[in-house]
């Protein structure tokens, strides 16, 4: 009898945890933000005359945007905050002095060419960083014993124990 009440009693919690209600109640959800209501969009504005529309230049911040700094000045402190958006000169110049300002669009590409990946490793992160679950292991296995004594028989004739060959495992 006690056995048939401890599997029902299971039953049950396990079925109310699928009822989304009840996982919320117990905070089994994850309350992700909403990326949208984080920044605020600036209405579109309507002109009264539509045939004196400025020219759209591209690459340009809308007039009636407000940037992030901006909207976190204004939540902070409390009030319109009067300052320019735009960098300094020193600011500026040493974005330049550091390349910051040319920078290729295929960074991403050419950064995963150097580090010898195509980019396309969808392994977990811990078995990418043990690098488990590849093809052709770049490591060796280190023989234990035999790096213990070289490494005795390096300290004992007054060598630095980086010199020479490190002792692996035949397979």
């Amino acid at each position: 009898m006690t056995r048939f009440l401890m599997t029902s009693l299971c039953g049950i919690v396990f079925l109310a945890t699928g009822c989304s209600s009840v996982r919320e109640q117990l905070g089994l959800d994850r309350n992700v933000p909403d990326e949208f209501t984080v920044m605020q969009r600036a209405p579109l504005e309507i002109p009264s005359d539509l045939n004196t529309l400025p020219v759209p230049q591209p690459g340009l911040q809308r007039p009636q945007d407000v940037s992030a700094v901006r909207q976190a000045q204004q939540v902070i402190l409390g009030a319109d905050v009067s300052t320019t958006d735009s960098a300094s000169a020193a600011e500026k110049g040493l974005l330049n002095k550091a390349g910051a300002t040319s920078t290729p669009s295929n960074i991403r590409q050419t950064i995963a060419a150097e580090a010898g990946q195509d980019g396309k490793d969808n392994r977990p992160v811990v078995k990418r960083l043990l690098s488990i679950g590849r093809d052709d292991p770049t490591g060796k296995a280190v023989d234990a014993e035999a790096e213990a004594k070289r490494i005795q028989d390096a300290k004992k004739a007054g060598k630095p124990i980086t010199e020479g060959e490190t002792p692996s495992l035949e397979e």
